[in-house]
């Protein structure tokens, strides 16, 4: 028996109107669940360098900013047994419930409650896919949106790469159950191509599989009824161009009252885990394509968001489901994180509270946070903060907190300030170090191909330490080359204090110099190589290393095992690596030239044979 459905709880949103809400159509509905993003899932996802958070950002800034108002945000049912069993054999749904299965899946150590977390979670995405296209059919809305799902690796009998239960295969098998028989497509834009899908329908005529992909998950999956492989560093213009002289007249050949599109977002340029090129206004010019071919069709359309945890990605379907709403399409990329959102208001409320000097009830903080206008004094950190004003906003950042968090206790701060570009600042809780930070100015010239007249400025960071002393290794957190202890867990939060201290000292970016794959890897999620060779080098082993997880792939790195067709070695170079702070700097590496030159480099590496070494396999399976 099906449960009464939950209600999800947000927070009050001020300034929408009850009047404006019922004026709202109701075309679009989303479903979700907190259960959508289990701790420990989280926990893989930064260790990776992958965004965890995406539906939560996705959803908080659409509700938000009204795009989508809170009655037509609905909390996904958990999938019931006889649903998972349209499609997956029963023992298969009892291998699943094993740890070492789930472990296959995801490719990193679970434990039991991690088990059930894991499991919880995908039986909600089922459920809100499921849910979504009863609405849609049942006609209680025009699009439904799943705030997940996408599981389009999960095969009848096997799941992989994050996929445990098929949501679209079970959600279709529940229509047909339900006696919906009218034909179906499946348009699956994913960066990966869809095993599960092609396997499960491979003789379900009533059925189009529609794959426009840059890997091939499993090559004898099956054949799609159309399954079209671009190569890596495909742009906006070519993969458009593809997208639209095949899948309109796909589409009207197969004639669909009702669309499952995977609206996956690693197409997008400098994804974790894809190679293609796409621009966040390519990416929406796709959404708007296939929402098109449903309209000419007279189709019903049923989302899910399928891969991309880039930060952009959740800002895609943040374009996606404003244009739905609204009619408009504008590919906006300035839906900020909430963490750098936060940070930018406490960094705001510094500046403000630091020029009212005595009267602003901090004491001493107009003397701690410093003059912006002044040189580097030999007293001040980045020349913005003393020892007690740095101490003050790790305090106010949230940084102090989060470490007594893990039991230390008489955290005393320290700096070192004599050399103005080597600046050391150092936390430690009694003799145990747990933070140790260097940094300088610097400059580096802007390729004469950028047309940027001037050089780059930068916060040169020299040496990062966070450790956590008291902690140890594990199968579930396995020491990484280079490794001594195990991280804090704070080195977001570090990076975005730095981002404030450049936008205060109008600095272009924060520089680094990754000593190893990993480091380089992670730090992709807000940075890029200031040589654009440099990023295609690591877009190219990216590629290679799709099926591996970090802490492997960074022991093959550092074991010589990536070669060539010729045998020869990819060894790793250190290279200076930016995250861009300034608008002029975040220009340099959006600019289709940065663009082109990565990915011609990706795709020479590529095609020169770039693979992991058969003895490099052999230990990783040993």
């Amino acid at each position: 028996m099906r449960r009464a459905p939950e209600k999800l709880k947000f927070p009050k949103l001020s300034g929408l109107k009850a009047l404006w809400t019922r004026r709202l159509r109701r075309t679009v509905g989303l479903w979700y669940h907190p259960h959508y993003d289990p701790p420990g899932l989280a926990a893989a996802f930064q260790l990776t360098g992958l965004l965890p958070d995406r539906n939560p950002l996705l959803l908080g800034k659409l509700v938000e900013r009204g795009i989508i108002p809170r009655p037509f945000v609905h909390a996904s049912p958990l999938a019931l047994f006889e649903e998972l069993r349209l499609v997956h054999p029963e023992d298969y749904l009892e291998q699943v419930t094993q740890p070492a299965t789930l472990q296959r899946i995801f490719g990193y150590p679970v434990t039991e409650d991690e088990a059930d977390q894991l499991l919880r979670a995908h039986r909600r995405a089922v459920g809100g896919t499921v849910a979504a296209a009863r609405a849609v059919v049942a006609g209680e809305v025009e699009i439904g949106i799943n705030v997940g799902g996408g599981f389009h690796h999960a095969e009848a009998a096997r799941g992989s790469g994050y996929c445990v239960f098929n949501d679209v295969a079970i959600a279709i098998a529940s229509l047909r159950k339900d006696g919906y028989a009218r034909p179906i497509a499946i348009v699956d834009l994913d960066f990966h191509q869809g095993n599960g899908n092609l396997r499960i329908f491979a003789r379900d005529r009533s059925v189009l599989t529609y794959s426009l992909h840059g890997a091939v998950w499993d090559p004898e999956a099956g054949e799609s009824n159309l399954e079209l492989l671009l190569p890596p560093g495909a742009t906006d213009e070519v993969y458009l161009e593809t997208l639209k002289k095949t899948l309109p007249a796909a589409l009207a050949r197969h004639r669909p009252e009702l669309i499952f599109y995977i609206a996956g977002n690693d197409v997008l340029a400098g994804d974790r885990l894809g190679t293609f090129a796409l621009t966040p206004q390519g990416v929406l010019s796709r959404d708007r394509l296939v929402h098109e071919c449903a309209r000419a069709l007279d189709a019903s359309l049923i989302v899910a968001l399928g891969g991309g945890y880039s930060p952009l990605s959740w800002q895609c379907t943040a374009n996606f489901v404003s244009y739905l709403r609204k009619g408009r399409a504008r590919a906006r990329t300035d839906w900020q994180p909430d963490l750098r959102s936060r940070f930018s208001e406490i960094a705001r409320s510094l500046e403000e509270s630091g020029g009212t000097g005595g009267d602003s009830g901090l004491g001493e903080e107009a003397e701690l946070l410093g003059d912006l206008g002044r040189l580097t004094r030999s007293r001040q950190f980045l020349d913005l903060y003393s020892e007690q004003g740095l101490e003050f906003a790790f305090e106010k950042y949230g940084i102090l907190p989060k470490i007594r968090e893990l039991g230390y206790s008489d955290i005393r701060l320290r700096t070192e300030l004599a050399d103005p570009d080597r600046q050391v600042l150092r936390l430690s809780s009694g003799t145990e170090l747990l933070l140790e930070l260097v940094v300088g100015r610097t400059d580096a010239p802007a390729p004469p191909w950028s047309g940027i007249p001037r050089d780059f400025r930068l916060l040169n960071v020299n040496w990062l330490l966070l450790q956590h002393p008291r902690a140890e290794f594990s199968s579930h957190h396995p020491r990484l080359p280079g490794q001594a202890r195990p991280g804090l867990g704070i080195a977001e939060d570090v990076m975005e204090l730095l981002v404030q201290a450049c936008r205060r000292k109008e600095l272009d970016g924060i520089l680094s110099m990754p000593s190893h794959y990993h480091g380089a890897a992670i730090a992709s999620r807000w940075a890029h190589f200031l040589d654009p060779l440099r990023e295609g080098r690591l877009l190219a082993m990216r590629q290679v290393f799709f099926r591996f997880h970090l802490w492997s792939a960074s022991e093959i790195v550092q074991q010589d095992g990536l070669r060539f067709a010729d045998d020869t070695q990819l060894r790793w170079e250190p290279a200076p690596q930016v995250v861009p702070v300034s608008a002029t700097m975040r220009e340099y590496f959006e600019s289709p030239a940065y663009r082109a030159r990565a990915l011609e480099e990706c795709q020479r590496l590529l095609k020169a044979g770039l693979h992991v070494t058969a003895a490099a396999l052999a230990s990783k399976r040993a």
